[in-house]
């Protein structure tokens, strides 16, 4: 795709009804709103079909725009057909499955029908506050290290509009005025560049890793740091708090979307999605005001809390496996 060449669309529909109808599917899965689900939903002889969708398309992405230029009310009337639109697709599947609670009843409330949640779920096992290295915390804080007040904290996710890691660069600008902070980011994407220059005209100095391959240097890095500070505030799940609070690691997030959901007062602090740069630096200056580690077991509590990667296939599953009964 042109903003992001990571994300890929399907074009080659004729080929593509080939191969469902020599494969002959019990369920088919479209997991885009877009070909994937026009294909999906037109495919003949398919005894069950699911729309998953992994976002609130239209309002996390559409009605806010909108609304900055012709405001809360004008917006909501002109993302009344997208609504209708999707609410007749989903008419169209057996089951629209949903990973996150706050997304099931937002489409509910919009009037889709058929809306079933299979949360997601993180590997436990990779992710510990044991692989915590005080080393690693060092080299990674610099010149920094030698202050007991500096702080190291890590931003990850895929550098993208919608992950608002701008936003927290500007926040975290604001924060290290009152004490040293080292700022990591871990994830790449299209805006990296952007991003990069950004932090440099604020003074951050942030370090840019790109994205990392190696799961285990990634578990530590995480496990190394004081905290994690996330921007998205309509995320499906939310992966990259998931894994932090695993590591131990206390969260800055929105109080809303999936980061919203795994967030709260034991392992963490939120702030409003609409907040300002300064509101949220007031968020992460009361964080980083504890001492480090003090939110640690209470991050690891939340944590057991999440599901077992493996457990959002069996749901998933069973999902199929009721609405296949439910179809003879």
């Amino acid at each position: 795709m042109p903003y992001d060449p990571s994300y890929h669309a399907l074009w080659n529909v004729p080929e593509l009804r080939a191969l469902i109808a020599r494969e002959r599917p019990d369920v088919l899965q479209a997991s885009s709103p877009y070909v994937a689900a026009y294909l999906a939903a037109t495919q003949v002889d398919v005894p069950v079909r699911a729309l998953v969708l992994h976002s609130d398309q239209i309002g996390s992405y559409a009605r806010p725009v909108l609304s900055r230029f012709v405001g809360e009310k004008a917006a909501d009337v002109m993302v009344a057909p997208l609504w209708a639109g999707l609410r007749s697709l989903a008419s169209r599947f057996d089951r629209t499955v949903v990973s996150a609670r706050w997304l099931a009843a937002r489409l509910e409330s919009a009037g889709v029908p058929r809306v079933v949640q299979a949360p997601f779920g993180i590997d436990r096992a990779r992710f510990s506050p044991a692989l915590r290295d005080e080393a690693l915390r060092a080299s990674l804080l610099g010149a920094k290290a030698a202050d007991p007040r500096a702080r190291l904290v890590v931003v990850v996710g895929r550098l993208a509009l919608e992950k608002r890691v701008g936003f927290v660069l500007e926040a975290l600008a604001v924060a290290a005025k009152s004490r040293p902070i080292a700022v990591v980011v871990l994830g790449d994407g299209p805006e990296r560049q952007r991003l990069e220059a950004r932090s440099a005209r604020l003074g951050l100095g942030a370090h840019f890793t790109g994205f990392i391959t190696d799961r285990a240097r990634y578990a530590r890095t995480v496990a190394s740091a004081d905290a994690l500070v996330h921007g998205c505030a309509v995320e499906t799940f939310g992966f990259a708090v998931a894994e932090a609070l695993a590591s131990g690691l206390a969260v800055v997030a929105p109080a809303a979307g999936g980061a919203g959901e795994l967030v709260d007062a034991t392992c963490g602090v939120t702030y409003e999605p609409a907040a300002t740069p300064l509101e949220a630096a007031l968020a992460i200056e009361r964080l980083l005001d504890q001492p480090p580690g003090a939110l640690a077991a209470g991050a690891v509590a939340r944590a057991e809390t999440i599901p077992a990667a493996g457990s959002h296939f069996d749901e998933l599953f069973m999902i199929y496996e009721e609405a296949m009964r439910s179809a003879r």
